[in-house]
């Protein structure tokens, strides 16, 4: 289709043509401003279990760098974790496979107890990537797992919001803790 063609468009009614190409064209995002992308709307709860402080935080903080408004929820184990999880309205879990107490499939089963119907997003972001391990994971409810040295913080800001979204489309009936 000729540029032209849909510039005349109906599509584009209100914007003069040199600025609808500089839009199209630019390569430049616009910068966050500080303020919640969608200040109406309640923020994704995410929860973080992982028994390696120092990583924890370090994620937190990552997270915190992007729009998406997210309230996070931190936890050293896996007991605190599931106490967390079951006390109040969490969106996503991000877990550490290895924790302290509990390992993190065990954790993840008592997140995800019916894996072809997760009420709850979870996200492996482990220390190490074993193959074995992360592919019972998806099979026991994970939604995906990532390895910490190969993700940034855009990158599980990113995953966060396809697990959410992905989770948010199944049915209700299947998917709230009673």
């Amino acid at each position: 289709m000729h540029l032209g063609n849909c510039l005349s468009s109906p599509c584009f009614p209100i914007l003069p043509p040199h600025l609808i190409i500089d839009l199209i064209c630019s390569p430049h995002k616009p910068e966050y401003s500080g303020m919640p992308p969608n200040p109406g709307l309640p923020t994704t709860s995410v929860l973080l279990i992982d028994g390696i402080d120092a990583d924890r935080t370090y994620w937190a903080d990552q997270l915190r760098r992007y729009p998406s408004d997210y309230e996070i929820v931190e936890a050293p184990d896996g007991q605190s974790g599931l106490a967390l999880y079951r006390s109040r309205r969490i969106d996503c879990v991000v877990l550490e496979l290895s924790l302290p107490d509990l390992s993190g499939l065990e954790t993840l089963v008592e997140l995800v107890p019916l894996a072809s119907r997760p009420q709850i997003a979870v996200i492996i972001l482990a220390l190490m990537k074993q193959r074995g391990v992360w592919e019972l994971a998806r099979r026991t409810g994970a939604y995906t797992c990532l390895a910490k040295k190969f993700t940034s913080g855009e990158g599980l800001d990113k995953t966060i919001q396809r697990a959410v979204a992905f989770v948010g489309r199944i049915p209700k009936e299947g998917r709230y803790r009673q």
